[in-house]
């Protein structure tokens, strides 16, 4: 009796360990089945030209070149008298100035075209653009000093002059090729930049017109 009670428990207990082994195999292939599972299924990522205005965002108006100057320039203020200078009557000043003029793009006039079945973003940029223009107050040097008694002379004759000095050098900055197509070419680099950097748009094509 003994003897039948030790072969019925040596039974059971193999049948138990048989079951835990099959539970313990039937687990790992269902792991195994998601894991291939998971490993099969690939998200496509589309991007559009909202995705692109959103990686962009943070530069702002690109300022991608700056123009330093210093010229010398004369102001005049005098009476005349069908239409030649009266005598005494002639304020004049001899003077340098130095300024700086910052040009490039600005991002709201960018055009973005996505192709996401060839992975290619196509940009198309606008002129470069003057952004800012200072003159430097400190950078101001009078050489020839000469007033009159019969001239008066005021803050706004000053004022309309630096206004005209800018509105000629930028100008000439817009008229110089070669500065603006260095605008152009530095803005490209780093919107390039930009989208390089981004995930979603990391292995994308990028082509300007």
């Amino acid at each position: 009796m003994k003897k039948v009670s030790l072969i019925i428990g040596a039974v059971i207990l193999c049948l138990l360990l048989g079951g835990f082994a099959g539970a313990k195999w039937a687990k790992r292939d269902k792991k195994s089945l998601l894991e291939k599972v998971s490993e099969a299924v690939t998200t496509k990522t589309t991007v559009d030209t909202k995705t692109i205005e959103e990686i962009l965002q943070p530069a702002g108006d690109l300022i991608t070149q700056r123009y330093y100057y210093t010229d010398v320039d004369t102001f005049e203020n005098y009476k005349e008298l069908l239409g030649a200078k009266l005598p005494l009557t002639t304020d004049k000043v001899v003077f340098t100035y130095t300024g700086v003029i910052s040009a490039g793009i600005i991002l709201d006039r960018v055009e973005f075209e996505v192709d996401n079945e060839a992975k290619k973003i196509i940009i198309k940029l606008p002129a470069p653009f003057i952004l800012s223009h200072e003159i430097d107050e400190n950078g101001f040097t009078a050489y020839e000093i000469k007033n009159s008694i019969f001239t008066e002379t005021k803050i706004q004759d000053y004022s309309d002059l630096i206004g005209g000095l800018k509105r000629q050098k930028q100008y000439e900055v817009m008229q110089n090729e070669q500065f603006m197509n260095a605008a152009t070419e530095e803005a490209k680099k780093v919107i390039t930049s930009f989208l390089k950097a981004a995930s979603v748009t990391a292995d994308y094509t990028i082509e300007f017109q």
